[in-house]
């Protein structure tokens, strides 16, 4: 994390060294030093990730050397125009991430088992960053939409809330979960923002949030299993933490014929899982599919990431990366939808007899 703020920091101070060059070559005439504040009070604000601002400067950087390196491609001078229409462009981008990440879908996807399973419908949904973008009626809009799938199951990959959320949003984000538990039992798996670790003084604490997590009817599990109808839900311990069990040892106590569904925020360790050939399905969030178009590609050469979006079948084991239900930090997303997940499970249908045939002789 501290990585990230000097990185935001260095580009924003690149950002303004870089406009300042431009504009004092073209009006020269113009106070250096006014140039230099007004740029600076335009832009610093950018450092602050938790609103639409972030991700409004980060497009005037992305939009003014897009467009410097086309006229040094051109051989064409740089006018000061062209900055207006970039910071323009950034604003509409913007605005159109903001307007995109509020809609949220519904993502179906169908798996079938040859183990002894009842059709069964999972709910997944993760990164909910409430109240990040929202407000009390649109998570209870949302949670009505979610609660009309039907689900036979609802898990919960973590990251409800995160260092910006208040106990009294946490408190009522949980409150407005429980028509969820009305339709099926509804299990958490902790994220990696829960608990605010980045926070110097927690808003609450992890009794606070797992006490409302219960009053609300809903299962933590935490590095545990638990048995719902044919179905096992396992939940891991985000990997955030040092102190996760490993896979062999979570998983060691499974029966291997029963369908096994895991649940872990990030998508990681899918290799020892698959080797354990005790997961059949594998449900992840954490990486909001990127979430700021280009950057979200980085995701697909980072180390520590698996799968950054969507389904990948594996064999034996078929694993899932959900974009997540909202957005972290500031709410817009240009990369990506805001969904929440529904996986249809059902027994393989039993493959058609041979017909008979009988040799004609002549």
């Amino acid at each position: 994390m501290l990585f990230f703020q000097i990185l935001i920091c260095a580009y924003v101070v690149f950002l303004i060294w870089d406009l300042f060059q431009i504009v004092t070559r073209a009006r020269p005439a113009w106070n250096r030093k006014a140039v230099a504040l007004a740029l600076t009070l335009f832009l610093v604000p950018g450092m602050y990730k938790y609103s639409l601002y972030f991700p409004f400067v980060v497009y005037i950087l992305v939009f003014t050397l897009l467009v410097q390196l086309l006229t040094r491609v051109l051989k064409k001078p740089f006018r000061l125009w062209m900055v207006v229409l970039c910071v323009a462009a950034a604003f509409s981008y913007t605005a159109y991430g903001y307007t995109h990440f509020q809609r949220r879908v519904e993502m179906d996807y169908a798996l079938e088992t040859d183990k002894k399973i009842a059709p069964t419908r999972l709910l997944f949904f993760s990164d909910l960053h409430y109240p990040n973008g929202m407000d009390g009626a649109s998570l209870a809009q949302l949670v009505d939409s979610m609660a009309r799938t039907d689900p036979d199951i609802v898990l919960i990959g973590g990251d409800l809330f995160d260092e910006q959320t208040s106990k009294a949003d946490m408190e009522q984000g949980v409150a407005s979960l429980r028509p969820l538990r009305e339709r099926a039992r509804v299990f958490y798996i902790y994220g990696n923002h829960d608990l605010q670790p980045k926070r110097r003084v927690k808003t609450y604490t992890q009794a606070d949030f797992e006490r409302a997590l219960r009053q609300a009817g809903i299962e933590i599990l935490n590095d545990e299993s638990a048995v719902c109808g044919s179905i096992t839900i396992v939940g891991r311990q985000d990997a955030a933490l040092k102190t996760r069990l490993e896979a062999a040892d979570l998983l060691d106590s499974l029966d291997p014929a029963r369908f096994t569904v895991l649940v872990d925020h990030q998508p990681v360790d899918t290799k020892a899982l698959l080797d354990s050939g005790k997961v059949d399905l594998m449900l992840s969030g954490h990486t909001h599919n990127g979430q700021l178009y280009p950057f979200g590609y980085l995701l697909d050469v980072y180390w520590n990431c698996d799968l950054r979006y969507g389904i990948n079948d594996e064999g034996r084991m078929t694993a899932i990366t959900s974009s997540g239900v909202n957005a972290w930090g500031f709410p817009a997303r240009t990369m990506g939808t805001s969904e929440y997940v529904v996986v249809d499970i059902k027994p393989q249908s039993p493959s058609p007899a041979p017909e008979n045939s009988t040799d004609r002789q002549s």
